[in-house]
């Protein structure tokens, strides 16, 4: 089951870049500073994935200019996003849903025959490319999700994100 608008978004808690002692950044504590915007994505080190998030990095304005905290989530591990965060130089945090749990309650798991593009074939159990607003209350106010791995969010769904989360 995914979210959709309307629903309370689950609570969940996940390790950045810096697993063990590092920060973990729970959904709870980010509402009480604003609305947040999850970009989920399949797989660091590809192409569409790496464009969808380059976006985030190059558009952090707007979601700072809305009061907005904007996260990745992708489904490996902190030391995998460690390596594609220092390559790329995001400056946005990177959440590891290394057990698939948050990207499967949100917006589903690719099950291999969706992937197109960047990705390789048949890779199963990874984060559908989505992009969700969520309220301060808590309320998914937004929820994109593409069932091709290889489509990308357009820049009119962010910005549809970031207002809903914003309360705009």
């Amino acid at each position: 089951m995914t979210v959709a608008v309307g629903d309370t978004a689950p609570d969940f808690e996940l390790y950045g870049r810096e697993a063990g002692d590092g920060p973990r950044y729970r959904l709870s504590d980010a509402l009480q500073e604003g609305g947040v915007v999850l970009q989920f994505f399949p797989l660091p080190f590809t192409g569409v994935c790496e464009a969808q998030m380059c976006a985030v990095r190059d558009g952090i304005d707007a979601y700072d200019g809305a009061g907005v905290t904007v996260w990745g989530i992708t489904g490996h591990y902190p030391q995998l996003i460690a390596a594609w965060d220092d390559a790329v130089g995001l400056n946005v945090p990177i959440l590891a849903d290394y057990d698939h749990q948050v990207s499967a309650a949100y917006v589903g798991l690719y099950d291999g025959s969706q992937q197109e593009g960047s990705l390789p074939q048949n890779l199963r159990l990874t984060s559908k490319r989505s992009v969700v607003g969520i309220d301060r209350a808590g309320i998914v106010r937004s929820v994109w999700i593409s069932e091709k791995s290889g489509v990308g969010p357009s820049d009119e769904v962010v910005a549809q994100a970031i207002a809903a989360a914003s309360g705009a």
